[in-house]
């Protein structure tokens, strides 16, 4: 009877590892001795989050739409870990201090085993969670991979809780927001391909609990999601109704309620962008050509005249509020500052290919395929935070004075130096960096190489 209480409770236990998962990392407290929560989200980037004293990461990077991905490889090196940063980077005695920088430190720990190192990275901390994207891991009916899909994700900060909340469709037209609600709670806001032609608009709440998904608006051509500095906790559209008519309406993601707007029935609109209850859409009023309006969407008027031009171009993209006024991409390429009703300064050529990341200060961080760079919307200086062999332009993360991105590993004297007739095996594959946000120049790896 004994043997047989022992292995009732064996197959308890197990079942109980299985459900709640056993912690890989130890928890985190703050300086009073208690567990970190954060009574509202945390956010760094997309690509890091920073819990107390430690750094939580992607160790690695993969393109999951580049052909021939495969999962298993990638998450190899692209695992979620962490590290100490309250004190010095611990490295191998043997290492010489002129190849630290190129060198892993020992003290990082891996938190889960999912595959956090790609592009459409969404991370951030909220209450006892970290929340970040992942590619899907469910295979069709026809037992073939999915790597287009995006899957919505949390867990503890010590590794317990592994959940997925919920997976979706994602191209490039697709957006997946994090942002407060009318009502206080936070919310995921997808926007995303329900058919091969049709795009809908969901959210899910997000907390403690979780809240389940609810469609808010389906048949959608073009939108803008309000951002945690609007005023209106909304998502503005433009969709097709049952009659085949374009319609315009703004809803509240988490009331549901719904605002609706005119425009002259002669008019294609667009919408581009969104930078508080400041929309950007473009339009082509009285079958002129198509330029950039914007609209308060705070204001009572409800009537999407065409009258605010910001803008002299059929489109714009990736908008930033800088100082007095906005940093964009044009449609040629090229980096614009403008205030709402100034003139527009040229700080780049389309001549550059480059993404934005992040403002700071007056700051615009931009980045492409060899460097990371800043430029001041005040006089254009532009300065240098680090250049690379090879960077993963567009992701990045910042906290504590760091700009976090993914490079593949730089050589080093010690291996420029080796024998030329001896094979050796490149390592190709991205790791985590960190360099001074100041553009000091010097970089340090973080991620663990294989």
């Amino acid at each position: 009877m004994k043997k047989k209480l022992t292995k009732i409770f064996a197959m308890i236990f197990s079942v109980a590892l299985l459900v709640t998962g056993c912690a890989t990392v130890s928890n985190v407290y703050d300086e009073s001795g208690k567990p970190i929560y954060f009574e509202t989200p945390a956010f760094f980037g997309g690509q890091v989050a920073k819990i107390g004293n430690y750094l939580y990461y992607a160790n690695g990077y993969t393109d999951a739409s580049a052909d021939g991905f495969d999962y298993n490889i990638a998450s190899q090196t692209g695992y979620l870990a962490r590290i100490d940063l309250s004190t010095d980077l611990v490295f191998d005695e043997e290492t010489e201090e002129s190849l630290r920088q190129n060198t892993s430190p020992e003290n990082s720990e891996k938190v889960s085993d999912r595959f956090v190192g790609y592009q459409n990275q969404n991370m951030f901390a909220y209450g006892s969670y970290l929340y970040f994207t992942s590619t899907n891991t469910h295979k069709t009916s026809s037992l073939e991979n999915d790597y287009s899909r995006v899957t919505l994700m949390r867990v503890a900060f010590n590794g317990d809780n592994l959940t997925e909340i919920y997976t979706t469709r994602f191209d490039d037209s697709s957006s997946i927001e994090m942002v407060e609600g009318s009502d206080g709670n936070y919310y995921y806001v997808i926007c995303a391909q329900n058919s091969e032609e049709e795009y809908e608009i969901s959210s899910i709440k997000i907390g403690d609990v979780l809240g389940s998904r609810v469609v808010l608006a389906e048949n959608v051509e073009s939108y803008a999601i309000a951002d945690n500095s609007s005023s209106s906790k909304n998502v503005i559209y433009s969709a097709t109704n049952e009659d085949g008519e374009i319609e315009i309406k703004a809803v509240d993601f988490a009331t549901e309620e719904k605002r609706d707007y005119t425009y002259a029935s002669s008019m294609e609109i667009s919408f581009l962008d969104r930078v508080g209850d400041i929309v950007f859409y473009s339009a082509d009023p009285a079958n002129a050509e198509k330029e950039v309006f914007y609209k308060d969407l705070s204001s009572v008027d409800t009537n999407f005249s065409a009258t605010n031009r910001f803008f002299s171009a059929d489109s714009i993209s990736n908008v930033l509020s800088v100082e007095n006024g906005y940093v964009f991409i044009s449609a040629n390429g090229g980096l614009i500052y403008k205030t709402l009703n100034g003139s527009s300064v040229s700080l780049l050529s389309s001549d550059t290919t480059v993404k934005l990341l992040f403002e700071r200060d007056g700051w615009v961080y931009y980045s492409s395929d060899t460097e990371i760079n800043r430029i001041s919307v005040v006089d254009q200086t532009i300065e240098n935070i680090i250049t690379m062999t090879s960077i993963v332009s567009g992701e990045c993360g910042y906290s504590d004075g760091y700009v976090y991105f993914f490079a593949k590993l730089e050589e080093t004297d010690s291996s420029s130096e080796e024998d030329s007739s001896e094979e050796t095996e490149t390592d190709e594959n991205y790791y985590l960096y960190r360099a001074t946000i100041d553009g000091a120049g010097n970089y340090q790896l973080i991620g663990k190489t294989k």
